[in-house]
């Protein structure tokens, strides 16, 4: 039994459904169907709307896969069964390993980062237990697969002997012969691939714990010396360390690296506004379709948008705030510094990720 079966009857227990009624079979099974048809692109949407922001794509997704087995289904889009159809749906995609579950598992960080939370208190859990996964399975050892090729040639007949008939023996040899090499060239290509994966995750781990080294001391020590803005620090050292990972995945020790890494900053408090003031024009980060999972880089681009001279004339102060509010972004949260690195690093993952 997975975590979802075993736990969707107390997640939906808040709407008080009986498990055995025809309502609840089909929350379940659109929780399913929304999980399994979640495309990479839509993730995001998804993840807002499960955490309580509006998205009317995500919405139409679970109201369609609900109605396709409950025709009386009548819920908005702001009532709690959609949203908790929402959230096991993530729960189901996070069960997963692939590139699906990484990105929802970034998004369900980030929201949990932003203080947005849905009716599912464990998902951050569940997302944190994902990624953890998921970066023990991208370095586990390279088993050799149990090829059965010896009931490939039971059924070509013998060469030798006084019934041998070798016109008619070619072809099923032939047949036996082509169906060995495909299985042998499959075979090796997924090991080559599963090796080529194995290699990448090392090769990810060294250079992230080199850069730690490195930034700790020797040569690149004035990067991270008393002399740098704080502000600046915390965005730069979230951009080296993506940077740095080859997988759409956030490494499950990057607080611990952050906070050897960042030193006392890692346990002072900065609001997202004070960072991105001081910072935005100082650190290049990746552009990105503003939202309510992406804090810090929605935060930076409308700070630099309103910071233009001609357009600030005009503007009051907080202007670029209340702009930011318009994508459901709150830029007076405070947070610790290693959280903002982290969560510059995981929204940079997810811009990435999603192109």
């Amino acid at each position: 039994m997975t975590v979802v079966d075993d736990r969707f009857p107390r997640w939906f227990e808040s709407i008080e459904l009986e498990p055995e009624s025809g309502r609840f079979g089909a929350l379940r099974d659109a929780a399913d169907a929304v999980g399994s048809r979640l495309e990479l692109g839509a993730a995001l949407d998804l993840v807002a709307y499960a955490v309580g922001r509006t998205s009317p794509s995500a919405f139409s997704a679970v109201h369609a896969a609900v109605s396709e087995n409950d025709r009386m289904f009548a819920a908005a889009a702001g009532d709690l069964e959609p949203r908790l159809v929402a959230t096991a749906a993530l729960a189901r995609v996070l069960e997963n390993d692939d590139d699906r579950t990484a990105v929802v598992a970034g998004a369900v960080l980030s929201a949990d980062f932003a203080g947005l939370h849905s009716p599912v208190e464990e998902l951050p859990q569940l997302a944190r237990a994902a990624l953890a996964r998921r970066f023990r399975g991208l370095r586990d050892r390279v088993a050799l697969p149990d090829m059965k090729l010896e009931d490939i040639f039971a059924h070509v007949p013998r060469f030798a002997g006084e019934m041998a008939q070798p016109a008619q023996q070619i072809d099923p040899l032939l047949r036996a012969t082509k169906m060995l090499t495909e299985q042998l060239t499959s075979t090796l290509a997924t090991l080559g691939q599963r090796f080529e994966t194995r290699l990448d995750a090392a090769d990810e781990e060294l250079d992230i714990l080199w850069w730690a080294f490195t930034a700790q001391g020797g040569e690149d020590r004035s990067r991270w010396g008393e002399l740098n803005a704080p502000e600046a620090t915390l965005l730069r050292t979230g951009l080296e360390l993506a940077d740095r990972h080859r997988f759409k995945a956030e490494i499950p020790s990057v607080h611990e690296i952050l906070r050897r890494v960042l030193g006392s900053r890692a346990a002072d408090e900065y609001s997202v506004a004070e960072i991105v003031i001081a910072a935005a024009e100082d650190v290049a980060l990746d552009d990105v379709t503003p939202g309510p999972l992406l804090p810090i880089l929605t935060s930076r681009a409308e700070y630099l948008a309103f910071k233009d001279a001609e357009f600030v004339a005009f503007q009051s102060e907080h202007s670029w705030m209340n702009s930011a509010g318009r994508y459901g972004v709150d830029p007076t949260i405070r947070r610790r510094g290693d959280e903002i690195a982290a969560q510059t690093l995981r929204e940079l993952l997810l811009a990435r990720a999603l192109g």
